[in-house]
């Protein structure tokens, strides 16, 4: 997750990432830019796996948070959601910036295991994050990361932004 930023900063410096054709992140809480055309391969060679149960990319985006934090105190849980929404209208954006797995990112989003339930009958978990390049945990998203590197992202089984 933290390597998708990094990435993200890499594409920024001069000359981005020499030698680089594709870019995929996993588990992103945000790569730091507002669209897949600003990391320097075009945003048909950028790709985005974010499985439906993984908290990490899902986490509010910084202004979200501290809006809607401000106002559970003062408002309680529905103006928290409410003003937390107002400061992310789109609701694209995570704790880095721009969700990657988003419409508006534009990024080409593929498809993988769900992963475990945040909340599962031995309590909280967050394996939903840690299972992309375990085959055991989520041969899909192996398997379309795979076809990515071997120059044959043609073959990716995609799925809709969010």
């Amino acid at each position: 997750s933290y390597g998708s930023r990094t990435v993200g900063a890499a594409t920024q410096r001069d000359g981005g990432i020499p030698g680089v054709d594709d870019i995929v992140f996993v588990g992103s809480p945000g790569v730091g830019v507002d669209s897949a055309d600003d990391l320097g391969v075009g945003r048909d060679h950028v790709f985005v796996g974010a499985a439906s149960n993984d908290i990490v990319t899902k986490l509010p985006a910084k202004e979200q948070f501290a809006v809607g934090a401000a106002e559970m105190l003062v408002g309680g849980p529905a103006a928290a959601y409410f003003f937390g929404d107002l400061a992310d209208p789109g609701d694209d954006d995570v704790w880095f910036g721009r969700d990657p797995a988003s419409e508006s990112f534009g990024a080409r989003r593929f498809e993988v295991g769900d992963g475990p339930p945040l909340v599962g009958p031995a309590g909280f978990s967050i394996d939903a994050h840690s299972g992309y390049f375990d085959p055991e945990a989520d041969m899909t998203s192996v398997q379309n990361m795979a076809l990515i590197a071997s120059g044959n992202a043609h073959k990716v089984k995609t799925e809709d932004p969010r």
